[in-house]
């Protein structure tokens, strides 16, 4: 997994960061949503496992839920993925991720 910001960066990876920023229940459902999602092997687990939590954006994003109204969206991203004819993300081809954000799940920034 990648990340768009040194601030994602610090959001996903430093706790306290992530507590002050999103609050302690908030921040450890980030953690636990990060680790669900590096466990599963390509993106279609990924969309199976979160089920309800997670949908597609676009052609090649998803938006997962966590915690209380917080969503994380995140892009297909590598050079190995494939695309089906319409141009949209083939999931079980993506390996890579990167997080673009982390918002409020009405789309205002948090």
């Amino acid at each position: 997994m990648s990340f768009e910001t040194s601030r994602l960066k610090a959001l996903c990876l430093v706790s306290h960061e992530a507590e002050a920023e999103l609050g302690d229940v908030n921040a450890k459902e980030l953690v636990m949503m990060l680790a669900d999602i590096e466990a599963q092997g390509n993106g279609q687990e990924l969309l199976d496992f979160m089920g309800d939590f997670a949908q597609v954006k676009d052609c090649d994003r998803l938006e997962v839920s966590f915690g209380r109204g917080c969503c994380a969206l995140f892009a297909a991203v590598g050079k190995l993925f494939q695309r089906d004819a319409e141009g949209n993300v083939t999931w079980s081809t993506v390996r890579r991720l990167k997080l673009l954000s982390v918002e409020k799940c009405n789309g205002h920034g948090l």
